[in-house]
């Protein structure tokens, strides 16, 4: 960073002092051609007479002067004019600068007017002596300058790049154990406090995923626990024993249970992480919506009644739209179990659809005990559950999870409004197809 800077500095300052020099330098060039056109013009108008002699022009007032005829003939010129200017010109060109025998520089000009050439000069060695301590100073500001652009780029990057450092120190700290730090905001310069933001939220995020996977794991061994004991217990009681037939059976009824719990655990946890790449996953149909809503309502309807529990469907007929039938018939289903779970008899779950001009909004609303505002936000999230206490048989949140990466996968979203005591509605959005 230090050489950077200490390379565009040292950049903008020989830009700087080179665009000045070739200014004056410029300047004096463009000067001395318009004194010199101004002496061809005087000299056109007061042409030298013809009878003059060469001791009467002592006291031109130009430096040299020489005028030829058409021929190239000189017809006029003055004492020290063969000494000074070129014995050939290019005449229309501007301003050239030569030096002669004694170490003098000159300037001259040649222009063709009325059929006569006239040659002009004048001495510029005076001038081009400033130009040259000029450039000679230049150098002496311009190494001097690089020298201490190139100190204090140091000084800059090395107080710049403190807070660097310091973000540098924390992300060095943190880990499993310490996701708790964060960068300090106080004195971070304003370049770096985007940056700063950012990488807190991040560590926050990160936070409440490590968070989550403890949660996780220690609902899952709970969940594997249970039915693997279960089947371990059953298995060496039948082993050991000598039961009836009818023992048996119970043995067996109770592992074909274990193990059902178990894989449709395993069965949840491979979909969330197949849903994590949907390519190739969906397979949309036209679907009367109607008609499947019908069909859960059907399946769910014995469940309903048992609960105590109103189940009914409304919704506008004639809708169709491009879904995966069975994966939209989990989402339902999975909404509908979690509300006549938390709905108590003499409630009610009414399941309702109508579409959009863009999508397909399905809703899933129960007057059961609802959910407080400070679990509402993570409702969706995995692993996720609103009452803490382990319970057997209960899940470990992966329910609603399922539900909103299959809205997801449609190009649609999750939502959840609930008010505690009243009840709560689940919205899913399905997009329409993009062909």
């Amino acid at each position: 960073m230090a050489l950077w800077y200490a390379v565009s500095a040292s950049t903008l300052l020989l830009i700087a002092t080179t665009t000045l020099y070739r200014s004056i330098a410029g300047g004096l060039d463009a000067e001395g051609d318009g004194y010199l056109g101004y002496s061809i013009e005087y000299l056109e108008k007061h042409p030298p007479q013809g009878g003059q002699s060469s001791h009467d022009m002592n006291d031109w007032p130009y430096e040299d002067v020489r005028i030829l005829d058409e021929a190239g003939k000189v017809v006029f010129s003055t004492p020290h004019a063969s000494a000074h200017l070129p014995p050939t010109l290019v005449t229309g060109w501007p301003g050239v600068d030569y030096r002669v025998t004694n170490g003098r520089w000159f300037r001259a000009l040649s222009r063709r007017v009325g059929g006569q050439t006239y040659q002009v000069c004048y001495d510029r060695t005076r001038e081009l002596e400033v130009l040259r301590h000029y450039r000679r100073n230049m150098w002496f500001v311009l190494v001097p300058s690089l020298v201490a652009s190139a100190a204090v780029g140091v000084l800059i990057a090395r107080r710049g790049l403190r807070p660097l450092v310091v973000i540098t120190a924390t992300a060095r700290r943190i880990g499993p154990s310490r996701l708790d730090d964060r960068i300090a905001m106080e004195g971070l310069p304003s370049e770096l406090d985007d940056l700063a933001r950012t990488f807190n939220a991040m560590l926050g995020r990160l936070q409440d995923s490590f968070a989550r996977l403890e949660r996780f794991s220690a609902d899952i061994a709970h969940e594997l626990r249970t039915p693997v004991h279960a089947l371990r217990n059953v298995s060496e009681v039948a082993l050991q024993g000598t039961g009836s037939r009818e023992n048996d059976r119970e043995a067996l009824a109770t592992c074909l249970e274990s193990a059902g719990r178990l894989s449709r655990l395993i069965e949840r946890l491979l979909f969330l992480a197949k849903a994590d790449d949907p390519r190739g996953m969906l397979a949309r149909e036209d679907v009367d919506v109607i008609r499947e809503l019908k069909v859960v309502r059907e399946f769910y309807e014995p469940a309903a009644t048992e609960a105590g529990v109103q189940l009914t469907v409304e919704a506008t007929a004639g809708i169709r739209f491009d879904l995966e039938r069975a994966l939209f018939q989990r989402a339902l289903g999975n909404l509908i179990t979690n509300a006549l779970a938390h709905t108590p008899p003499g409630g009610q779950v009414k399941v309702s659809a109508r579409e959009t001009s863009a999508s397909l909004v399905v809703a899933v609303a129960d007057s059961g005990s609802g959910v407080s505002p400070a679990h509402l936000p993570h409702l969706f999230d995995r692993f996720y559950r609103v009452d803490a206490a382990r319970t057997p048989g209960q899940g470990v949140g992966l329910g609603l999870a399922i539900v909103r990466s299959i809205a997801e996968l449609h190009g649609g979203c999750a939502t959840a409004e609930s008010e505690p005591g009243v009840g709560t509605v689940v919205t899913l959005t399905f997009s329409h197809r993009r062909r």
